[in-house]
């Protein structure tokens, strides 16, 4: 684990970073969201020439027409009964001596200082339309028989990515085409609603644009059920800390010495979840170790993970930072803004599982030394959205210190 690797070189050194002062804290990049300056226009503004994803990735796998030329479920099509099967097999091992339950989302109405979510989105807020309050002021009538209840609503902007979640298929593109080969042109249809609603800013809303292809609802209905194993990459190579350092690359090897090392093995179909440490130090007051959305640690690029992936039939690669992947890398001494998502999203339908909380599984699974479980979830049913909240549950058999 480096900040450098042999085929993607992520050299964002501290003076890179330097070059981009305003990214630091999710106020300041979002202030620059305000203005209409996308990530990737922040990137641009380095003295590294942009790179050409298209040309990068012109001879990587795909699973286009892999599962029919209509197909929008992408690699979620590689779980079915049998990897079920071997996540319950996992949960329920004869020498285990319990279970524990373990849910992976971190709170959708967290702070904005330290909460980590992608820039441009920002955390929700909700307050009570109706409560006891609302009552004693004369604004609720119970109902008959006497029954009160409380009533919510968020009353912020709502974005299905600014919290734990799963990456829809057609999430991510590059060209003119987006997973399985659709028209990127799908990305902006249109729907029209017989009633209107008041959105966040008082207008009355009746269209709305969307995926037309490959958006996360057939994955909602197809739910997330497997073999997860835990890579805790922060444990294995971060020292102390447990953690990885800012911008540090985790390589293909990186996550097999991991699993080497937990003495566990990965297998084809499997769900893997990658644990840096970040998503702890997004909430750890420690000054020495400021969190900074685009400085996150993550896996790298190179032919050799993109190419494993694709072998090992992975159906989604989960993780606890903003995008698996490090967000910035320079591959060959050109820039790239997440590359991984044209490598994976676009090109295998392998979509990402972003910002989980692993913590608390991550210490069970190092104090018993089990690293693979039953990984269950399924993202909210939002039709036509790029991605979708979700609260997985991680179902762990858990051992005694003698036998662990």
């Amino acid at each position: 684990m480096t900040e450098e690797n042999t085929e993607s070189t992520c050299d964002c050194t501290d003076s890179d970073i330097d070059r981009r002062e305003f990214l630091r804290g999710s106020g300041a990049m979002l202030a620059f969201a305000a203005a209409g300056v996308a990530p990737s226009e922040v990137v641009a503004q380095s003295d590294r020439p942009e790179g050409d994803l298209e040309a990068l990735l012109e001879d990587a796998p795909r699973n286009w027409g892999r599962w029919g030329d209509d197909d929008e479920l992408g690699a979620f099509n590689f779980l079915g009964s049998e990897e079920a099967l071997a996540g319950m097999e996992a949960a329920t091992r004869a020498d285990a001596d319990g279970v524990e339950t373990f849910t992976l989302q971190i709170s959708m109405t967290g702070e904005v200082a330290n909460d980590p979510i992608f820039p441009t989105r920002t955390v929700a807020r909700r307050t009570n339309t109706q409560d006891e309050q609302s009552y004693e002021e004369g604004e609720a009538d119970p109902s008959a028989g006497g029954l009160k209840f409380s009533d919510d609503r968020f009353v912020n902007r709502l974005y299905p990515q600014g919290t734990s979640h799963v990456d829809a298929p057609g999430h991510a593109w590059y060209g003119d085409r987006i997973y399985n080969g659709f028209d990127a042109s799908t990305t902006a249809a249109t729907k029209e609603f017989d009633e209107p609603l008041e959105s966040c800013d008082g207008e009355q809303v009746s269209e709305t644009r969307g995926l037309g292809r490959a958006d996360i609802s057939p994955v909602a209905d197809h739910g997330i059920v497997g073999r997860g194993v835990l890579l805790d990459v922060g444990r294995a190579l971060g020292g102390e800390t447990d953690r990885l350092e800012p911008n540090a690359c985790v390589s293909k090897e990186d996550l097999q010495r991991t699993a080497y090392q937990q003495d566990v093995t990965l297998g084809k179909r499997d769900v893997p979840l990658i644990r840096t440490g970040s998503a702890a130090r997004a909430r750890d007051d420690d000054p020495e170790y400021e969190w900074k959305p685009l400085e996150e640690p993550g896996i790298c690029y190179s032919e050799e993970l993109v190419n494993w992936v694709h072998e090992m039939e992975f159906p989604v690669v989960g993780g606890d930072t903003l995008s698996v992947e490090k967000n910035v890398q320079v591959i060959d001494g050109e820039q790239y803004l997440v590359p991984l998502h044209g490598a994976f999203h676009r090109n295998l339908g392998v979509p990402f599982a972003e910002v989980l909380w692993l913590e608390e599984l991550a210490e069970n699974c190092a104090t018993d030394g089990v690293y693979d479980f039953l990984f269950a979830g399924a993202p909210l049913n939002i039709e036509r959205a790029t991605g979708a909240p979700i609260n997985p549950v991680a179902v762990k058999a858990t051992m005694d210190d003698e036998s662990g």
